[in-house]
């Protein structure tokens, strides 16, 4: 009966789904009302910035690996060691 009521999580990867949905979506939503206020106050610098600032983020939120990815490939180039 315990096994019907909480299926165990083998990897994990599940929970990671889980959780990187429920961020992005705190994420638009918290980005939707500062684009508004900026949007409204007539701050396009700022609003502008946000923008590339979310870009980023978002990128951190739904694709983990690949940003992990680009970011050791330029430190590589930086250092030397690639």
């Amino acid at each position: 009966m315990y096994h019907l009521l909480a299926a165990p999580l083998t990897t994990g990867a599940e929970l990671k789904d889980w959780i990187l949905i429920i961020t992005g979506n705190v994420f638009f939503a918290i980005l939707a009302m500062r684009a508004t206020g900026h949007f409204l106050k007539k701050e396009w610098g700022e609003m502008v910035t946000m923008g590339v600032a979310a870009v980023f983020v978002a990128a951190v939120i739904w694709y983990p690996d690949g940003v992990k990815d680009v970011l050791t490939g330029i430190w590589n180039k930086v250092a030397g060691t690639g």
